[in-house]
């Protein structure tokens, strides 16, 4: 393998293991009993267990896996630069294509997941955690999947092509933005001070899954559903 290979498998391989380790350590926080006072809504009775369960977590982090390695080494050629970018290129890289994805995923969710035939029943496994918590980040269809993944790659082919390609450090720093909140936002805790801003996000997001006809559509800031009326009020501490 070339050396742009190698830097991609390593950067894509530590982004997934360290989200691995956020969601473990997330979802094993939530069970403790000394973290009851975070948990945003105590479940009753927790139905999203056993075999099956841990079965669709399982082959969802492989499919998962899969799709962005091969995305990202086979389009590496149109990606990325080994060339060195200096610090308001990275932030301008990261924060484009993070707003588009939003943007673009909250008309997606808003739409096609809550609104269309197939895809509602789709998503609808996802709500079938309707206490999100960490592993639950996992517990989907994997056409939901695919389609997340493929979106998120679109965005940054789209900036690629637009603004240019990317760098190295770009793509790490979206790598592991786009995967740590995508665990952190099911974690189901109201997590305190110094990264309360991340417990907002998982209310945020806990409000939505408390039904398919809940808002709360965008999934990194609460902008689109700001702009577009539906934002919906966080559960009462």
């Amino acid at each position: 393998m070339d050396h742009t290979m190698w830097v991609l498998v390593a950067i894509i391989a530590a982004s997934m293991s360290l989200s691995g380790v956020t969601m473990t350590a997330l979802t094993v926080a939530y069970g403790r009993p000394g973290m009851a006072r975070y948990r945003i809504r105590e479940e009753p009775r927790r139905k999203l267990a056993g075999l099956a369960f841990h079965a669709r977590v399982g082959l969802n982090g492989l499919f998962s896996a899969l799709i962005i390695f091969g995305a990202a080494l086979g389009l590496r050629a149109v990606l990325f630069t080994t060339e060195a970018a200096p610090w308001w290129r990275v932030a301008l890289d990261v924060i484009g294509v993070l707003i588009t994805y939003d943007f673009l995923y909250y008309l997606l969710h808003r739409y096609p997941f809550h609104r269309w035939g197939y895809l509602k029943r789709v998503h609808t496994i996802h709500h079938l955690a309707r206490y999100p918590r960490a592993i639950d980040s996992l517990y989907l269809h994997p056409v939901e999947n695919l389609l997340g993944l493929a979106l998120i790659f679109a965005c940054i082919t789209g900036w690629a092509l637009v603004v240019g390609p990317l760098s190295l450090a770009s793509f790490a720093v979206i790598a592991v933005i786009y995967t740590q909140l995508n665990v952190i936002i099911h974690a189901g805790l109201d997590l305190p001070a110094p990264v309360a801003f991340l417990g907002a996000m998982a209310r945020k997001h806990e409000v939505h899954h408390r039904s398919m006809k809940q808002g709360n559509y965008a999934s990194i800031t609460p902008l689109f559903d700001l702009l577009f009326g539906t934002r919906e009020s966080e559960p009462p501490r």
